[in-house]
């Protein structure tokens, strides 16, 4: 889950709670206001309903206010909110609440009425109002917390943008740096890292261009000198070492067009035909130690330069390590499995799919670790699978392919 997302799912939590403390405590405080008016407006009505059957209209007003009540000029009328009803031998009372929260007694006696609030009353509930004012200022703050918050970050969606550019090979990404904060300081870490690496990359691929470049002229130089020179164990070793040279250069050479290509090119082939141009890169004596065997001659869609290259390498290996001939190559599904027997890995897989890393064996020799290196970019290129397992005393890779239906 993203950090914008748990910042979300906090603030809802946050402003539900804020909203429902707020209406609890508006619900709360109206209730105990209400009270204590009902109770003061009762006792109230019990002397005017006397008044009204004793007194005189001028008495009466006298000793309303000596009740603290004055006569509102407001009228009786639907919109007004009944606390509380109660009938009297000659008349009722009513408490009423009206649009704009005022606490209003209605008292009817006989053909007389009469409309009275308590102002001094009224006012010493308008604290009420000043706590909801507070919690409503208090959600207007988290509210705009909410916001700067995620104003200030917005600029880590900016900077994984550019990350997961750089790792998709695309070295130049850099983030804008708008702030001198902890973000900014990271983003300026980022672009001096993202500098230095894009320096490293491009040294090491100058480097392997170059060594493979300036090698190809003194190994062809080297192998035509040795064509000349008399037939013994000295040459047949000169041969070869100059073989291996060639085979090393073309390698790092291969690893290096890897990296630099960014898009593949995708043309659509049958597994037999991408079969058929890996077993021709190859230099076989003896054909017959390869055993193939097509289940399902499906439609791949890929490379298929780089592809057969893939399938090449791993036939190759399956060559050098097996310990009994026919090496099989299956082709069914959407699958093409390279098997051969064999001792168990001393290593996990993971560990063989890296440059210059090979079993401790002695016909491991011929190579320098770099064949299933090749076949993991390869297959990273493309988007696919490479499954490796050991099964009755076979080693089992299978390439997984894009099928083309």
């Amino acid at each position: 889950m993203s950090i914008f997302k748990k910042i979300t799912i906090l603030f809802l939590i946050s402003f539900s709670l804020m909203v429902v403390i707020g209406y609890q405590m508006d619900k709360i405080n109206t209730s105990r206001v209400e009270a204590l008016i009902t109770q003061k407006y009762l006792q109230d009505a019990k002397e005017i309903f006397l008044l009204l059957a004793t007194s005189t209209p001028n008495k009466i007003e006298k000793n309303v206010q000596n009740l603290n009540l004055s006569k509102s000029d407001m009228s009786l009328d639907d919109s007004m909110e009944v606390i509380l009803k109660r009938a009297h031998s000659f008349g009722e009372l009513q408490i009423l609440k009206s649009t704009d929260s005022k606490y209003l007694l209605f008292i009817r006696y006989m053909d007389e009425s009469i409309m009275l609030i308590d102002k001094q009353l009224q006012k010493s509930f308008q604290e009420q109002w000043l706590l909801n004012i507070l919690v409503f200022f208090d959600i207007v703050v988290l509210i705009a917390i909410f916001f700067i918050i995620l104003k200030i970050l917005s600029p880590l969606k900016d900077l994984i943008s550019k990350m997961q550019n750089f790792t998709q090979g695309k070295h130049p990404s850099r983030v804008e740096v708008k702030s001198d904060d902890e973000i900014g300081n990271v983003a300026t870490t980022y672009n001096t890292m993202a500098q230095n690496i894009e320096s490293l990359i491009t040294s090491r691929e100058e480097f392997l261009r170059d060594i493979s470049h300036e090698l190809k002229t003194p190994i062809s130089k080297g192998m035509f000198a040795v064509e000349t020179l008399d037939d013994s164990d000295s040459k047949e070793i000169i041969q070869k070492s100059f073989t291996e040279l060639e085979r090393l250069s073309a390698e790092l050479l291969e690893i290096e067009k890897l990296h630099a290509v960014d898009d593949i090119k995708k043309d659509v082939f049958k597994a037999e035909t991408l079969i058929l141009e890996a077993l021709s890169r190859l230099i076989l004596e003896d054909e017959s130690i390869i055993n193939i065997e097509i289940k399902d001659d499906f439609l791949i869609e890929g490379d298929m330069n780089y592809l057969s290259l893939a399938l090449k390498n791993l036939i190759d290996n399956a060559i050098k390590y097996t310990t009994e001939y026919p090496v099989h190559v299956i082709a069914g599904g959407d699958v093409i499995t390279v098997k051969n027997r064999g001792e168990r890995l001393t290593h996990d897989i993971s560990y063989y799919l890296e440059a210059f890393t090979q079993e401790e064996n002695s016909r491991a020799s011929k190579g320098y670790g770099l064949g299933l290196n090749i076949v993991k970019k390869i297959i990273d290129k493309h988007q696919m699978v490479l499954t490796y397992e050991y099964l009755d005393n076979y080693h089992l890779f299978s390439l997984r392919f894009k099928v083309c239906k």
